[in-house]
C-alpha cells in the first residue's frame, strides 16, 4: 500500500486540468450496461432487522477505496461508467451497492423498514466495514449522487468521520428549497401505490435528470422501480425530508473536516445549481467546486470522462497527503 501511494505521489494532481490522455473505457459508451462481470466480485452484508444489502467491488482492495452511493429510485448500475473505467479500476478499489429496497438488496414490503434514517446509516456502515476488511485504519472516499449524498451524511452523523478520507458531493442538495419546482411536483406521484402512476412520474423525473440519457440506462432505472416496493419510497422520502427540514443535513455537512469536492451541472433540471453550489461553498470552507457546462443531473454518465478524471485526481491528492 505504501509503495503504491509513493508511486501516485510522483505525479502531481490538479483539479480542473485537461482530461487524461490515456483514459479509456473498457467498453464503449453504447455498452454501459455490459461490464465484464468476471472482474467484478459481489458480496452481501447484513444490516439491522437482518436485512441483506447487496454490493459489488472491482480493483485491488489494498489500494484507496472509493464507495459509490446511488440516487433516489436508482441502483448500483448508475455507476457503470465508473466501473468500466480502465483508469479508475487500475488505480483504486471501487465499491458500489444497492440501497435497501432497491436493485439486488432485500426489499421487504414493510414501511417500517424504510422510515428511520438511522437504517441507511447502519447499512452504509456495514458496507464500509466489509469493504475495508475490518481494517480500522483504512479510510474511504464517499461519492454520493443526488440522494446518495444524504445517505453519506446520515452515516457521518451517526458514525463520525473516523473512516472518511474525503467526500465527493455530486449534484446534491441540503434543503428542500434547492429542488426545482418541476421535481417537487413529481415527487408525490412517485410515492403512489398505483404502479402506472409511479412509473409515469419516475419516467418524467428521469427525463429531467439527463440530456441525453442512454435509453437502455433509462430502461434499467425504470426496471429497478418496478421491482422495488412502493413502501420503500413511501417510508424513506418523508424521513429524509423531515431530517433535512430540521437542518440535519446542513449541520453534518458544515462539520465535515476532510476535503470535499462538490460537482454540479450547469443545466441541472432537478436541483437549482446556483443555489445549491453557493450553499455548499458557504457551509463548509473545505469545499472545492466544479460545475460542468452543458450538463444536467446524471453527470456520471453524461460527462463520464471528466467525472472519472476529477474524482480520480481528488482521491490521488488526498492519499498522497498521507491518508
Amino acid at each position: 500500500m505504501q509503495i503504491f501511494l509513493l508511486i501516485l505521489c510522483f505525479f502531481p494532481v490538479f483539479l480542473l486540468s485537461s482530461p487524461l490522455k490515456n483514459e479509456k473505457q473498457l467498453l464503449p459508451q453504447e455498452s454501459l450496461l455490459s461490464s465484464n462481470q468476471n472482474e467484478i466480485k459481489n458480496f452481501t452484508v447484513t444490516s439491522n432487522y437482518g436485512l441483506k444489502i447487496y454490493a459489488e467491488e472491482v480493483g485491488d482492495p489494498q489500494k484507496p477505496t472509493i464507495v459509490f452511493l446511488h440516487g433516489y429510485m436508482a441502483t448500483r448500475l448508475d455507476w457503470e461508467p465508473q466501473f468500466t473505467s480502465k483508469y479508475l479500476r487500475e488505480k483504486f478499489h471501487l465499491v458500489r451497492w444497492d440501497e435497501r429496497g432497491s436493485g439486488a438488496s432485500e426489499s421487504p414490503n414493510d414501511i417500517t423498514k424504510y422510515n428511520n434514517v438511522d437504517f441507511y446509516a447502519d447499512d452504509l456502515n456495514a458496507l464500509i466495514e466489509k469493504a475495508t476488511r475490518g481494517n480500522r485504519k483504512k479510510k474511504v472516499i464517499l461519492v454520493g449522487w443526488s440522494r446518495g449524498n444524504l445517505v453519506a451524511l446520515l452515516y457521518l452523523k451517526k458514525y463520525g468521520q473516523e473512516k472518511l478520507a474525503g467526500f465527493v458531493f455530486v449534484v446534491g442538495s441540503l434543503e428542500r428549497e434547492e429542488f426545482s419546482s418541476a421535481a417537487l411536483e413529481l415527487i408525490p406521484s412517485t410515492l403512489s401505490d398505483d404502479l402506472v402512476t409511479a412509473v409515469n412520474a419516475i419516467s418524467k423525473l428521469i427525463d429531467l435528470s439527463a440530456r441525453p440519457l442512454d435509453p437502455r440506462i433509462k430502461a434499467s432505472l425504470l426496471g429497478g422501480v418496478i421491482t422495488s416496493p412502493p413502501t420503500a419510497r413511501q417510508g424513506s422520502t418523508p424521513a429524509f425530508f423531515n431530517f433535512g427540514e430540521n437542518d440535519g443535513f446542513f449541520n453534518v455537512f458544515h462539520n465535515i473536516t476532510t476535503p470535499i469536492l462538490a460537482i454540479f451541472g450547469s443545466d441541472d433540471r432537478i436541483i437549482n445549481t446556483p443555489v445549491s453550489s453557493a450553499k455548499v461553498l458557504a457551509t463548509n470552507s473545505r469545499t472545492i467546486l466544479i460545475i460542468y457546462p452543458n450538463a444536467s443531473h446524471s453527470l456520471s454518465s453524461e460527462v463520464y470522462e471528466d467525472f472519472n478524471r476529477d474524482i480520480g485526481k481528488f482521491t490521488e491528492k488526498i492519499f498522497c497527503n498521507g491518508n
